[in-house]
């Protein structure tokens, strides 16, 4: 390995510390990007650094849900735009109540996050319209009760 070999470690590193610390082939590999050839591998473990992209409490930044669990990002919650999630983690369910909701009646329950309690959004139960149900077992998160993580 030659002083430009070096120099050129040393500037791929500042710009792209998460490489470092792939492992020792990283050196090689790096020399590949620098030359405009980025290996599958490589794209991998980046994202694997990076982690899955998430969504968490606005309050305590709690992780609460991952974005591959989003269903729709067009429903309304109480306080403006919600998700529909198909899981949520870290949360704890409220008691079971009928609402009258835009789409008709359905049982719902209030989720909060886990850590401080806040409210963000509630948990679909049952729906008793038919075009409702693949609700059912759902969960529904403000958006404005919710950050991203990882993105």
């Amino acid at each position: 390995m030659g002083l430009m070999d070096d120099v050129a470690f040393v500037a791929f590193s500042c710009m792209f510390p998460c490489f470092i610390a792939l492992g020792p082939e990283t050196h090689q590999q790096s020399q590949s990007i620098l030359g405009g050839v980025a290996p599958p591998k490589e794209t991998r473990a980046m994202a694997e650094l990076v982690g899955p992209r998430l969504y968490s409490c606005c309050n305590c930044r709690n992780h609460v849900a991952l974005h591959d669990d989003v269903i729709s990002k067009a429903f309304q919650g109480r306080h403006g735009r919600a998700f529909l999630f198909s899981h949520a983690m870290n949360v704890g369910i409220g008691a079971k109540e009928d609402r009258n909701l835009m789409t008709g009646l359905h049982t719902v329950a209030d989720v909060h996050c886990s850590d401080c309690r806040e409210v963000l959004g509630w948990k679909y139960e049952r729906a008793y319209e038919e075009t409702q149900k693949y609700k059912e077992g759902k969960f529904i998160l403000e958006k404005s009760k919710i950050v991203k993580e990882n993105w």
